[in-house]
């Protein structure tokens, strides 16, 4: 049994591909950005060190990591599940211009987390 599915190179089926592997790449990254800034918060790292710290207290500093990496796997799920649906749409050559609702509500989660992050990272160093 194969599971590939040729589809036929006409019009900007080629470029429509390319743009779904460019998003789903995109989210892989801003994932993995997310998570390595969860990783520097719980470890309490510092690109430019201070004489003063000033990084997240405890229990601070734990909550907005995890926030983070809940971000970065939703960030996952999002990319996965547009590249999904945009793929099946490709296939079937439908229309996917207009981006699917669960994942603009789940991006919309990921840049309120953001966000929040920068909010109360502002607010503990001053």
């Amino acid at each position: 049994m194969s599971f590939s599915h040729l589809v036929e190179n006409v019009g900007s089926t080629a470029r429509d591909f390319c743009m779904l592997e460019r998003n789903l790449l995109s989210h892989l990254k801003l994932a993995l950005l997310l998570s390595l800034l969860s990783s520097s918060v719980l470890l309490r790292a510092r690109l430019v060190p201070e004489d003063k710290p000033t990084q997240l207290s405890g229990a601070m500093g734990t909550t907005v990591a995890s926030l983070q990496f809940v971000a970065a796997i939703a960030t996952v799920i999002a990319g996965g599940y547009e590249y999904y649906c945009g793929y099946w749409d490709l296939r079937k050559m439908h229309a996917f211009l207009v981006a699917v609702k669960p994942h603009l509500a789940l991006v919309s989660v990921v840049a309120a987390v953001v966000f929040l992050t920068c909010i109360i990272v502002l607010t503990e160093q001053h």
